[in-house]
């Protein structure tokens, strides 16, 4: 093993983490994927971890080399393969070295904790097994860090997903190889970050993966911890916060900015993995919620860099799945509200004539609420955005009640014409022609599907059909996820992104439309109407629909 000097790994776990007079405003952050030509090797349950100004995505299940980004130009370059898998650690630099203590390896349920410390040198693209941990002392999916040259370890599972839950406390010193057991955490967990912000170490997230209920192996899933331990390293102590964080996952990433720590996705109850950005203020131990990711997920860290917070790779389902994206949380995303949650300032309500006297589109508490519960007697009514878009990202949350029976959508690249005439309803002028991206709350596989409402068209385009009609049994994705209002979240997370001919929609983490309208949306007809690649963004009631439906936090991030 090398010889390792003494080193604070900053930013993370130094004093450096202070806060200072130019931290921005953490409530003005967004988060924003970061396209890249390449992209580094989709995986969970790995580290990443930064180094001399460079980030290290390491391990995670199955045999995966090493990526390394640089957040300066925003590449990615790959570097060797692991000597084996290894995975469900939390990645720590002391000296010239990237740090596993406490992996894993091998296969769901059963995988084993490793007998040694493994080493990663960047310099040189090598590993290296370093001293052997204690036997009685061997886990996985513990929180990591270092303290004043010394790597503590706490918590984390004997047995990988079957049994051994700990409140285990240790300390390794790299310089004289000593391995000490200290006084156990508060509380067992396992599958979370741990943090220091200046003389304590903070435990939060994860769960007791040992609990397995009768026919329910992974009854563990709900098995989260909400309290947050800490351990005051001056005191000697372990003592609990009085506040406990609102939305409780595992498996989350977690940063240190300033006096804050942010807890950032995680998996738990529901089908997806979570996309909250949670934040604790260490001084007043409050926990607020910050913007949400464009992409929920669990099983990667998160670093922070020139005030700037990155995470890659992990999982978007409850269990498993893998993602090779990155995304950043700062102030420099370019996202705007297209809706203020006041009112409807920036919006107009276009319909038919026999329907100007109803009012069916409302502000309330922060949401746009289309309501025609119990009435059918109405044609279409929409609710359009006054700015026009041509190449964007646009995202928003929406909501049904089980009450809810009909159809609405989101029309984008769309335009009104006030004199148009449309066959099914020769006798009402208006109508909005472009794309709609699909909701349909009784047919939630239809959600994230597009409909071209253009004149000339009007028939589904993905996928592609010659009218209205479409059949679940030949058109349903494999996977859909979707909540009701009475459904933990009770929200669905919708992203449209528009580029050039390309739409492709997101609807809570899955990938419902990759839709390339060349040819289409360029055509004869779509430029008769002006919309297709360019127009507005409005939100549909359809023709008798009796709606209860629900709209907020509705961004738009315009494309270069």
């Amino acid at each position: 093993m090398k010889k390792l000097l003494p080193a604070i790994l900053c930013l993370l776990f130094s004093s450096g983490i202070a806060a200072q007079p130019d931290q921005p405003d953490l409530k003005e952050y967004r988060w924003t994927t970061i396209e890249t030509a390449f992209q580094p090797a989709a995986r969970h349950e790995n580290g990443f971890v930064e180094y001399k100004g460079k980030f290290y995505l390491l391990g995670g299940i199955g045999i995966n080399p090493v990526n390394v980004f640089d957040p300066e130009t925003e590449t990615w370059e790959t570097r060797g393969n692991p000597p084996f898998e290894m995975h469900h650690f939390q990645a720590v630099v002391h000296d010239d070295a990237i740090f596993l203590v406490g992996a894993m390896t091998g296969s769901y349920p059963s995988e084993k904790p490793l007998e040694n410390i493994w080493l990663y040198f960047p310099e040189t693209d090598t590993w290296e097994a370093g001293p052997v941990i204690p036997a009685g002392r061997r886990r996985g999916s513990a929180g990591t860090v270092i303290y004043d040259n010394k790597i503590y370890m706490v918590c984390g599972i004997k047995e990988g997903h079957t049994s051994g839950t700990t409140n285990y406390f240790d300390c390794f010193d790299p310089q004289t190889g000593k391995w000490e057991e200290l006084t156990s955490a508060p509380h067992i967990r396992d599958h979370f970050p741990a943090t220091v912000i200046g003389d304590r170490l903070y435990c939060i997230g994860g769960r007791n993966t040992s609990v397995h209920h009768e026919n329910n192996f992974g009854a563990f899933f709900d098995a989260t911890v909400s309290e947050a331990d800490v351990y005051d390293f001056k005191e000697g102590r372990w003592f609990t916060l009085p506040g406990k964080i609102p939305v409780p996952t595992a498996a989350g990433g977690a940063v240190c900015i300033g006096k804050n720590i942010l807890y950032i996705g995680g998996e738990g109850k529901q089908s997806q993995a979570y996309n909250q950005t949670q934040c604790l203020d260490t001084e007043s131990g409050l926990w607020s919620q910050l913007a949400p990711l464009n992409t929920g997920r669990h099983g990667s860290s998160a670093i922070l860099y020139n005030w700037k917070v990155y995470i890659a790779a992990g999982s978007p389902n409850k269990g498993g799945g893998n993602l090779s994206s990155t995304e950043v949380f700062s102030v420099d995303h370019g996202w705007e509200k297209l809706f203020n949650g006041v009112n409807l300032d920036g919006w107009s309500i276009r319909c038919q004539a026999r329907d100007h006297d109803k009012e069916y589109w409302r502000v309330d508490n922060g949401m746009l609420i289309c309501d025609t519960k119990g009435k059918t007697d109405h044609s279409y009514i929409w609710l359009i955005n006054d700015k026009e878009y041509s190449d964007f990202e646009l995202r928003l949350r929406f909501q049904a009640s089980r009450e809810n029976k009909g159809n609405s959508g989101i029309q984008v690249r769309s335009r009104w014409d006030p004199e148009a005439l449309v066959g099914d309803m020769p006798d009402n002028k208006g109508w909005l022609d472009g794309p709609q991206v699909d909701i349909e709350p009784n047919n939630p596989w239809r959600n994230g599907l597009i409909y071209d409402e253009t004149r000339g068209h009007r028939r589904w385009i993905n996928p592609s059909l010659p009218d209205w009609k479409i059949d679940s049994a030949a058109y349903a994705p494999k996977r859909v996820i979707y909540y009701f209002e009475d459904e933990e979240p009770g929200w669905n997370d919708m992203t449209i992104i528009c580029k050039e001919t390309n739409i492709k929609t997101v609807v809570n983490n899955i990938l419902a439309s990759d839709y390339d309208g060349s040819g289409i949306l360029n055509d004869d007809a779509h430029k008769r109407h002006n919309v297709g690649m360019t127009g507005h963004i409005a939100l549909q009631l359809h023709m008798n629909s009796c709606n209860l439906i629900r709209f907020r936090d509705i961004e738009i991030r315009e494309l270069k």
